[in-house]
Order: C-alpha cells, then structure tokens, then sequence
C-alpha cells in the first residue's frame, strides 16, 4: 500500500495516523477518534452493534481497534476520503490552516511505512498504541465562558442560569458528570500500567490537568514504572498553576510540552476565562520562559480559542507573545471555536467581520516589517473561515442573551473591554417586527442546518 508523496499537504489527501496509533478517552470514559473531533457525534466509537465503547467495559486496543467503525474510518483514509468525524481538520485545510491531521503524520512519520505495510485493504491493522490522550475528570478552577459543566463542574450554576430549559442540567446529571465511575475502575489503571512501556506519547487536557489527582496518579505509575523516560508529556493547561509535585515529577519524562490556553491579552482572558487573573498567568509565563531547562520542557505556546469574544483582541495576544518570548512559541496557535455556535465568528454581521479582518490584515502587516516570517498562514485562514458562513440574526441574538446574563452574575462589562461588539450588544433595534421576523427565520435556517447535520452523520454511521 503506497500513499500520493504529496498525502500530507493541505487538502491533497485524508490520510491520519491517529486511528493506528492514538487512543483518546473523553471524560465520560467515551472512546473517541481524537479531541480535535470530539464534538462530532461520529468521533465516538462504537462497536459492530452500534454500541458506544466506553473505558469502563475493559476492552483491549486490539478489541477496539478491530471494531467495523474503526477499520471503515482507517480504510476511507487509506483511500483518501475524509470521515464523517474529521471535518474540522477538513474545514481547517480547506481555510488554509495547519490542520491537527498534517501535525501528528508529522510526530508520527516514522510509523507510516509499518501502517502501510501491515494494513489491509479492509482498514484490519494490528494494535500499535503510541499516543494516549486522557480527559481524567471534570475538575477545572475556571468558568470559561465556552465551556460547559462536563468540562468545569464549577461551571454547573451560572450553565443552568444561561441555558435554555432543554439545556439544562437536573441534579442527576450533575452528579453522574462529576462522579466518573470509570476513573476508579482498577482495570483501567491496571491496562494502563500493562501498557505503560509502549508509550511514545501521553497527553492531559481538562478539566484543569495540572490540578487533577487521577493525573499525577498516572504520572507517577509512568514514573515508578521506568516508562517516564522514553514518553513525552504534553498538557492543556490555563496556566493558572504549575504545582510543586509536577515540578518534581517533568525531569523523570523524556521531554514535557505545553499548551497554554490564553484567549487574550490582560484583563479580556479573564473575563472569558473567568477568575483566571492575568499577573499570575504572566508571572508563569514568564517562569517557563526563564526555568524552562530545568522543567524539563521541549517546547510550549499559547493556544487562543478564536472567538466573538477575542476576535477584536487576537492583535494584542499576537504581538505580546512575540514581543515577550523566544522559548514560548512567539506565535500562538489560533484555533477557530466551531461550537456553541452563539460564540462562532462565523456568524457576525458582515460589518463586524470586515472590521475584523482589517484588523488582522494590519497585524500581518506590522509583523512583516518587523521581520517575522511565520504563522500568517493561521491568521488568514481565520479571516477565512469567519467569512465563510452568513450572519445569523438568532445566533447573534442568542450571544446578547447569554453574554448579558453572564455579565450579571459576574458583575462584567463585555462593552467596557471590547468596544467594537457595542452594536451587538445593544437592543436598540432588536424588538420590532422586521428584527423579530429576522431571527425567526434565522433561527429556522440554523435548526434545518442542525437536523440535516444530525441526518448526515447518522447515514455516515
């Protein structure tokens, strides 16, 4: 089997190594493609009875692995089709980003010739697990604005204030999300254990990783093992915190990488990440610009959520971090937020998304002259990307609805900091007949979109 030498450029090919040597577990025990496709009902795996696989069944890789929904999704690659499950990385290359799919054939490029070799024309492979990403609890210290109660239990009060009643979330729902049988099932750590010396790659993200105790459980198992120094450890991280028992453990691995997810500049990243507080994050920053050898880290950069909230913003992040360091990544990664669809920007007016683009056309503009030759490519392909969908009146009314609501409990001002989405935010023309019959049928276009999504992805199954 022989992929096309170009398989790894943008929209050229579909080709993953992922589903051959990555295993990701979501925060319900769900196992999943991967978290770049989480959000997509297709990412989930399931068994050739339809059934979700899940970490608490105690199934082997090899069980999961050789499953029909696996072999399909491996097969279409093969191919050069792209599954159901990986449209963000599809979306991402046709907008002219990075997407997730190119950078792990990149990690993983010493892996593709056994992938060819020993798979057949079915998508059957034998199980080589490399790469394990887990979601090991729903413990955060933040309240993101995007996020949702699965992700942050502290989020659960202000979710059920801001959502609609279908939305939201009754007492017993609130304790299964935050009580994770599967984190006590001794088989899962035992396999974790078993397996533990197969590792290339181990990757945390939240919930808030850096202050999860089932993490450093599994840290210290790699520890005590001796597999700690062949892994690399990476972590999505707020960056609120770099605890003294991560400081101790970081040296024992081969090589320990950060992602820290900074949405802004200052006094905004706080308000979307809500109570981070900016002098804290700068300060750590600023410690893993300085003790980055003796943290034991390869590399680390910012990763900023593009969103309404930050649209306007994403200059002063960008020309911060390449003011401030060498070490860190001086061009943070810009990923687009594809949901809740009321933060999209996507669905701005079009006088909001000129101005926006404007602005991130004179911030390439200014780095140019400085002498930076990297990392447009993301800028562009969010200009990209925000303008390829129309405004949506309900959507937009839906964000003034939330945002407001939001800044009452937490006594915030989203105009104070981000002037621009003043005419987003004011109800001046929203309560007549024509406003009305706008976000009806908005809202309409946005359902049947919804319905025919949901429809798709069940005929893909």
């Amino acid at each position: 089997m022989k992929l096309p030498d170009n398989f790894n450029e943008a929209s050229k090919h579909s080709f993953c190594v992922l589903p051959w040597v990555h295993r990701f577990i979501n925060l319900g025990g769900e196992v999943q493609l991967c978290c770049t496709a989480e959000e997509h009902p297709h990412s989930y795996i399931r068994d050739d009875s339809g059934k979700l696989f899940n970490a608490k069944d105690g199934l082997s890789d090899a069980q999961i692995g050789a499953s029909r929904h696996m072999c399909e999704i491996r097969q279409l690659m093969l191919q050069g089709e792209w599954p159901a499950a990986c449209q963000r990385c599809e979306v991402t290359e046709q907008t002219g980003g990075i997407s997730r799919r190119s950078s792990e054939n990149r990690h993983f490029k010493a892996h593709i010739p056994w992938i060819l070799e020993n798979t057949d024309q079915h998508g059957n492979t034998p199980a080589q697990i490399r790469s394990r990403d887990y979601r090991l609890g729903n413990r955060c210290n933040l309240r993101c604005r995007m996020c949702h109660p699965r992700a942050s239990s502290l989020l659960l009060d202000e979710w059920n204030q801001i959502s609609r009643p279908r939305l939201r979330i009754n007492p017993a729902k609130a304790r299964s999300l935050n009580q994770r049988a599967w984190l006590q099932d001794q088989q899962l750590w035992h396999d974790f254990s078993a397996n533990v010396h197969a590792l290339e790659h181990l990757h945390f993200a939240g919930g808030e990783p850096l202050v999860m105790p089932k993490v450093l459980k599994a840290m210290e198992i790699c520890v005590a093992t001796g597999a700690a120094q062949q892994i690399e450890l990476t972590f999505n991280t707020n960056l609120t915190k770099i605890p003294a028992r991560h400081r101790e453990l970081w040296p024992h691995f081969k090589v320990v990488n950060l992602v820290c997810s900074i949405d802004a500049h200052g006094t905004l990243n706080d308000y979307i990440r809500f109570p981070s507080n900016w002098n804290t994050i700068a300060r750590n920053l600023d410690t893993i610009e300085r003790e980055h050898e003796a943290l034991n880290l390869g590399c680390a950069h910012i990763s900023a959520t593009v969103q309404i909230y930050n649209i306007f913003h994403l200059c002063a992040l960008v020309e911060y971090s390449h003011q401030q360091f060498s070490f860190i990544r001086p061009m943070p990664s810009l990923i687009h937020l594809a949901l809740p669809d009321y933060f999209n920007i996507q669905f701005l007016p079009n006088d909001l998304k000129q101005l926006a683009a404007k602005q991130l056309q004179g911030l390439v503009t200014r780095l140019r002259a400085t002498g930076v030759h990297e990392g447009f490519e993301q800028i562009e392909a969010i200009i990209t990307y925000m303008q390829s969908a129309n405004h949506s009146p309900y959507l937009m009314s839906e964000f003034r609805r939330i945002t407001t609501t939001f800044d009452r409990l937490r006594s915030e001002s989203l105009t104070r900091l981000v002037p621009e989405l003043a005419p987003l935010m004011s109800t001046k023309n929203s309560t007549g007949l024509r406003w009305q019959v706008a976000v009806a049928t908005s809202q309409g276009k946005w359902l049947a979109g919804k319905l025919a999504g949901k429809l798709k992805n069940q005929l893909a199954h």
